[in-house]
């Protein structure tokens, strides 16, 4: 399937966002750690890990901060959310 141009700029945008540190994303949004593993697809220790004091603290990969770079786009533009959804059909 072809995308269309509407899609075809779309899908720069998603490309073009930058990634977003947990600790960003926490201060834009109140969102439990729970819910960030889940947007994240992992586990509940690996977050709490990202926001851990001294040498238990670790450096989430890009791709959850991608992940929570897609969250807060959403987030953000939620009040669009139908007219993105009727794009992805």
């Amino acid at each position: 399937m072809r995308l269309n141009e509407t899609q075809a700029q779309l899908l720069e945008q998603f490309l073009a966002l930058p990634l977003l540190s947990p600790d960003d994303f926490i201060a834009r949004w109140t969102l439990s750690y729970r819910q960030i593993s889940q947007i994240c697809c992992c586990s509940l220790s690996t977050v709490e890990h990202w926001f851990a004091e001294g040498a238990g603290r670790r450096s989430p990969a890009e791709s959850y901060q991608k992940l929570l770079a897609i969250a807060d786009f959403l987030l953000s533009n939620g009040e669009s959310i139908h007219y993105w959804q009727e794009l992805w059909r």
